[in-house]
């Protein structure tokens, strides 16, 4: 067999294996840093989350595949994005890249702008959010990290998740007011007594005349008496 035959079969072999196998993702993740601390927090606590991607084309010959697409993810409320592409010109030299500064739950880098042939760079995320209000504890999403393909499905191997355990307090059972126990005094108010006032009927008085006196009428008598004599004694 000639070294030409034996060439040329391997370079046939060496494609084959090439088409075989799928392309690795070229992206790094890393530098992962978070206030919780992987503590529990609490509703409205101030969480800051930093991380970093280093983009390489030295394995794969491209940082990022152009068709695919970078999303990034949080349950935190209130969230802000800054991812900073930084580019190393020589040894004391980089270049700096806002790529995304962006207030929502959801930021999607797109692959235009991560593709890169003969290029390596990092990627920094910077993120700041609050704990939602919650009615439970549970587990939230800090951060979740995964590459998407044109028909926005998953790349196997490249899907990150970073979680934090929320603590709701349990609010405490309301006591109902104690009632300090006082003597009852027992006011009896007495009806009022109805006293019925009835009017007098005024009786007629039986009047009694006497009649004259008797020494009267005798003197009466012995006066007439007397005067009769005496007009007998003129005749």
């Amino acid at each position: 067999m000639s070294i030409s035959q034996v060439f040329f079969r391997f370079s046939l072999l060496a494609v084959a294996i090439v088409l075989m196998v799928p392309c690795a993702s070229a992206w790094v993740f890393g530098g992962w840093s978070d206030s919780t601390r992987q503590a529990p927090v609490q509703p409205g606590t101030d969480v800051v989350v930093s991380y970093r991607f280093s983009f390489s084309s030295f394995e794969t010959g491209s940082t990022f595949d152009k068709d695919n697409t970078l999303v990034m993810f949080t349950d935190l409320k209130d969230p802000h994005w800054v991812v900073t592409m930084i580019e190393t010109l020589d040894d004391e030299t980089s270049k700096s890249t806002e790529l995304e500064s962006r207030n929502a739950a959801q930021v999607r880098l797109d692959g235009w702008d991560l593709s890169f042939s003969r290029k390596q760079f990092d990627v920094t995320v910077n993120l700041n959010g609050k704990v939602p209000a919650l009615n439970q504890s549970q587990e939230i999403i800090l951060a979740r990290i995964q590459e998407l393909d044109p028909s926005a499905t998953l790349v196997k191997g490249t899907l990150i998740k970073k979680t934090a355990q929320v603590t709701v307090p349990t609010p405490e059972p309301t006591q109902e007011p104690t009632v300090e126990a006082e003597d009852t005094i027992l006011e009896i108010t007495p009806e009022p007594v109805t006293t019925e006032i009835t009017a007098a009927v005024p009786t007629g008085k039986t009047t009694y005349s006497p009649g004259p006196d008797p020494l009267l009428v005798c003197g009466m008598l012995a006066g007439l008496c007397l005067i009769a004599g005496l007009s007998q004694r003129r005749k």
